[in-house]
């Protein structure tokens, strides 16, 4: 008679005890893998949204304009004004596809306020104020910016009186809650150059 021997209870403990940390490592593994693909996600969100500000803001300062306007009031507004958490401008290339829908040249102003870095557009120059602005960085604590001139001076603020004269760059930085430091640096546009000199010399 043969004698068959099953699996003891202490047996089946064991089985179901390795059985059971194997899922559990496995469930750990998944849930890791997923936390990981969603951080590699948010990561590139937020690079794709720097990105969009950064490229925005390089356009807007690329075409900026030694074009001085008017407030509501009809208070003369320099071309281009800064301080150390916003400045304001007059740039070109603001027309739509719609031919005559509107000019195209605007004054654009951006702003650090209420904790967000903010770009608010003025489509009439001349006697309009400027608009309330879209959100372009949350959580943002603190805006430090910085302007260069002619003799590559860095200052924390800008007239473009006299003679509307532009920045020769503008630097950005940005820093968010929880996040590094975000510093932007921008070209303005190009100095016309001088006009030539007509007729000869005196020897």
């Amino acid at each position: 008679m043969t004698n068959e021997r099953g699996f003891t209870l202490v047996e089946m403990l064991v089985a179901l005890s390795l059985f059971a940390a194997i899922a559990a490592m496995g469930v750990g593994l998944l849930r890791s893998s997923v936390d990981t693909q969603d951080a590699v996600q948010d990561r590139l969100k937020a690079m794709s949204g720097v990105n969009r500000v950064r490229a925005l803001m390089a356009n807007d300062l690329a075409q900026a304009l030694p074009r001085p306007t008017r407030g509501a009031s009809g208070e003369a507004i320099p071309a281009f004004a800064g301080s150390e958490t916003g400045f304001a401008l007059v740039h070109g290339g603001a027309g739509s596809l719609e031919a005559g829908s509107r000019p195209n040249v605007e004054r654009v102003a951006y702003a650090f306020t209420g904790g967000e870095w903010r770009r608010a557009v003025q489509p009439m120059l001349d006697g309009t104020p400027l608009g309330d602005g879209d959100r372009l960085v949350a959580e943002v604590t603190s805006v430090a910016i910085r302007y260069r001139d002619d003799r590559g001076q860095w200052g924390g603020s800008w007239n473009s009186e006299p003679g509307d004269r532009l920045p020769r760059a503008v630097e950005v930085r940005l820093t968010r809650r929880g996040g590094a430091p975000l510093v932007m640096l921008f070209l303005t546009a190009p100095a016309p150059p001088p006009p030539l000199l007509t007729g000869t010399p005196a020897p």
